[in-house]
Parts: structure tokens; C-alpha cells; sequence
């Protein structure tokens, strides 16, 4: 063989593998592309209560009228913050429309909606619903919800008081009161009524005079109580009731008239719109209407505490310049040392009733600590500790 032919085919064969390489990257398996991270969902929103957090539920009415449901605000004390809608949030609905208040029994927080004729079971906690009860077909919405060691209570419009089982969530027992009955307390075994025949206002109220004394033990109504004129409102002491009269809201002012274990009673001749008893003390909120030069009417609202004892004013003054615009409730935190009175908003100087209100917090001094905004007619507010 040539020298030449011998060098052209050396080349050739050296040649060789480096095309065999290069195809093999071309042809050969390809690799399965790296799969994306599979995307983890955000978690739920927990709307629960921590088991060690104190706080008050605040119950809003909404406006039926104008087609607003009512919620369910929640102050987180130890945050000092407010989180509205939480029952609509875990639910995925609304709570119906006109809400009034709530009660608990053990893990249960029962809340009574006028306008939907129902009580919301639901956890006190974690605010999942449980069961819904509807009022009988025949009767009017739930006003009022209280609770003892054994039943839940709810006062009806229609003029009766329904006991629920806690153990089954159904109604078991239904007894008539007096027209329009409103708020309830429970002492020493006995559930009061206050019969406000509020719906019978062109007669002055005329059947609305009295407050229904129910033996628990029997659920019957033992004795109906003579009190004054349109009673709305109930606390107690634990030994005496005190019931809050409206009066006719013209000429008639009101009045608390005080109940004592015999049922005897005595007219206070105090004027109030709201009323709620702490630490031996009776607070009440009252809504005194004015007007300018030029008839533009509005509110002041005066704080006072009694002695229970003797009823001597123990601390009175207007809420300083912190005062709301129109109460629609008063509570307290379960160490009684923080009030907290509801309110309506203004909007243009009236009194909206279709606007989102909100909660001031005062010292039992009436400096306000805070103020949160809520829904739509904070009516009631509960304390959960």
C-alpha cells in the first residue's frame, strides 16, 4: 500500500467514532424533563377561637328593610382587634336576616334571627355550624336566647317561650307569655319574661305591663308581674331582676322597676335606655334627645353606675367627647373592669340604620380604650371566656 492511501484511510478510521459519538447524543434516550413541584393549596382560613383567648361576640341585626343579613363580629381582646363576618366566612352563608343575640350552653353557642325564624347552633369556637332550628310555622321569629345547666330558652314574638333540648337541638316544650315578649334572665330557677306588646303602640302598650315569672322545674308560668309601661330590657343581681320600661317615648319617660325574690317591686325612677349589672353595680346608658336652634335632633348619652345596695350614684357623667352616636348595647369583659357600649353610625347627622356601626371600649371611668368598626346595628354583644 502507498504511503498516501495508507494516511487517507488512518484518517478515515479515526474519523469514525466521533461521528458515532455525536449521534448518539442526537438519537439516543432523552431524559424525561424535570417534573414541576406539585403546588400546595393555601390552608383553609381558621376562623376558630383559641381555647385561651378571651374576647366578645358581637351580634348585628343588619337592616331586613333593606335587604342587609345580619353577622357576627369577634373582638380579640389580648390583640385588641375586630374580625367581622366570621360565621359567613366558616359557613359559606349568611346567618339570616334580623339577628338578635346568643347564648352559650357548654361547647354550644346558640344564636336567635328574628327575621329567618331560626337559632343558629353553632361551635363556640371554631363557628361551624351544627344545626339550624326553625321556629314553629305558627309563631313569630326568636327574640332572646338564655341558657341554664339543662335548657336553652327562647322568648317569641308571637307572645310564647319555646325550651330546646341541648342534647337533640329540637324544641321540646313551648308555653304562652304576654304579647311581644323581649329580653330573659334566669334566678334562683326561675326564667323572667318581660312582656313588652311592643307592636301595640297606637293603644299605648296597654298589655305590655308585665314580666312572665316561668318555674323552670315545670315550665310553667307561675305569675305574671306588674312593672311599668313597654319593658324591653332585663338584668339581675342574682337575687333581684331588674326590668327596664320604655315608656311610650313621648310623654312617658322610662323607668327601672326592680323585682325582688318575692315578687314584690319598686319603681327605681330611673331613666335608661340600657341597662346591665357588674360587680355589684348597675350601669346604664341613657339616649337623651335634643335639638339645635335649628331642629336638627340628635343624642347624648349619659353614663351612670348605682350602688345596687342603695342605689346611690356612685359615678355620672356624659362619655366625654368619645360619646357614640347612637348605643344599641353595653357589656362588659368577664373581669367586669372594661365596658363596651355598641353603637349605630351618623351619616350627614342622622342616625343610619343601613351603615356599618361600631363598639367603643371604655374604663369604668368612661375614657375610651378603643374603637372598632362592626356591621351593620351591633345590637348584643356576648362575652366568651
Amino acid at each position: 500500500m502507498k504511503t498516501r492511501d495508507f494516511l487517507k484511510l488512518l484518517v478515515m478510521m479515526l474519523a469514525v467514532p466521533f461521528v458515532f459519538a455525536a449521534c448518539s447524543d442526537d438519537d439516543g434516550p432523552v431524559p424525561s424533563p424535570t417534573p414541576e413541584p406539585t403546588p400546595v393549596p393555601d390552608p383553609e382560613p381558621d376562623y376558630s377561637v383559641p381555647t385561651d383567648q378571651q374576647g366578645l361576640y358581637v351580634f348585628n341585626g343588619g337592616n331586613q328593610g333593606k335587604s342587609i343579613d345580619g353577622s357576627l363580629s369577634f373582638i380579640n381582646f389580648s390583640k385588641q382587634e375586630v374580625s367581622n363576618n366570621v360565621f359567613a366566612a366558616k359557613n359559606n352563608r349568611s346567618l339570616g336576616a334580623t339577628v338578635q343575640n346568643g347564648a352559650v350552653f357548654k361547647g354550644s353557642l346558640f344564636i336567635a334571627v328574628y327575621g329567618s325564624k331560626t337559632i343558629e347552633v353553632v361551635d363556640k369556637l371554631t363557628l361551624e355550624s351544627i344545626k339550624q332550628i326553625t321556629t314553629p310555622s305558627t309563631s313569630d321569629g326568636p327574640r332572646y336566647v338564655v341558657a341554664d345547666d339543662q335548657y336553652v330558652y327562647a322568648s317569641l314574638y308571637s307572645g310564647e317561650v319555646i325550651r330546646i333540648n341541648p342534647a337533640t337541638n329540637e324544641i321540646d316544650k313551648t308555653i304562652s307569655v304576654g304579647p311581644n315578649p323581649e329580653e330573659m334572665v334566669i334566678v334562683n330557677g326561675f326564667l323572667y319574661v318581660v312582656n313588652s306588646d311592643g307592636l301595640n303602640y297606637d293603644n299605648g302598650y296597654v298589655n305590655g305591663k308585665s314580666v312572665s315569672k316561668i318555674d323552670l322545674s315545670s315550665f310553667t308560668e307561675v305569675k305574671k308581674i306588674e312593672v311599668g309601661v313597654n319593658p324591653a330590657r332585663i338584668a339581675t343581681d342574682g337575687t333581684n331582676v331588674y326590668a327596664l320600661c320604655n315608656g311610650d317615648y313621648y310623654t312617658m319617660p322610662s323607668t327601672i322597676y326592680k323585682i325582688a325574690p318575692d315578687d314584690s317591686t319598686t319603681d327605681l325612677k330611673v331613666e335608661a335606655a340600657w341597662l346591665a349589672v357588674n360587680n355589684g353595680m348597675l350601669y346604664t346608658i341613657s339616649s337623651v334627645w335634643t335639638s339645635d336652634a335649628d331642629g336638627n335632633w340628635y343624642t347624648i348619652d349619659a353614663y351612670t353606675q348605682y350602688d345596687l345596695s342603695d342605689m346611690s350614684v356612685k359615678n355620672s357623667a356624659y362619655l366625654g367627647e368619645d360619646v357614640v352616636d347612637a348605643p344599641a348595647g353595653i357589656a362588659f369583659d368577664a373581669e367586669g373592669s372594661q365596658l363596651f357600649v355598641s353603637s349605630y353610625s351618623k351619616v350627614e347627622g342622622n342616625t343610619s340604620y343601613d351603615t356599618d356601626g361600631y363598639v367603643n371600649q371604655y374604663d369604668l371611668n368612661g375614657k375610651l380604650v378603643k374603637k372598632y368598626d362592626v356591621g351593620v346595628g351591633p345590637c348584643y354583644m356576648l362575652v366568651l371566656s
